[in-house]
């Protein structure tokens, strides 16, 4: 195998690496328990209760978020994700836009940074 096809195929391995494959390997974390380490680490503080309340349907935009951020394989691509996320309908609702019970698209963006290792747009 020459030299320039070796590349070729790591340099096509490392783009196919997702945020999650990414984040899993960064923080020691099975990929089984990413939605949920994700979802701790980006709600707000007041909002994390609703974890362990089993609050599947109040954060399902949440956990779409997160799961949407968990497949990017290129960090340009986020500022999409956050977008999808802003105009979902579901956040609308005055407990999640006002009293924030959701995830916090700061916290994300910065999780996002460090573990990709470059900053991203805000």
């Amino acid at each position: 195998m020459s030299t320039s096809s070796s590349f070729a195929g790591l340099a096509s391995a490392v783009s196919s690496e997702t945020f999650a494959d990414k984040f899993c390997r960064h923080f020691g974390v099975t990929m089984e328990h990413f939605t949920a380490e994700m979802l701790h680490r980006t709600l707000y503080v007041h909002a994390r209760p609703l974890i362990r309340l089993g609050s599947y349907d109040a954060l399902a935009p949440d956990r779409d978020f997160v799961r949407g951020v968990g497949r990017l394989t290129r960090a340009r691509d986020l500022l999409g994700e956050v977008r999808e996320f802003q105009l979902d309908r579901r956040n609308h609702h005055f407990w999640r836009r006002e009293i924030r019970l959701r995830v916090s698209v700061r916290r994300m963006q910065r999780l996002f940074s460090l573990v990709w290792n470059q900053p991203v747009p805000e």
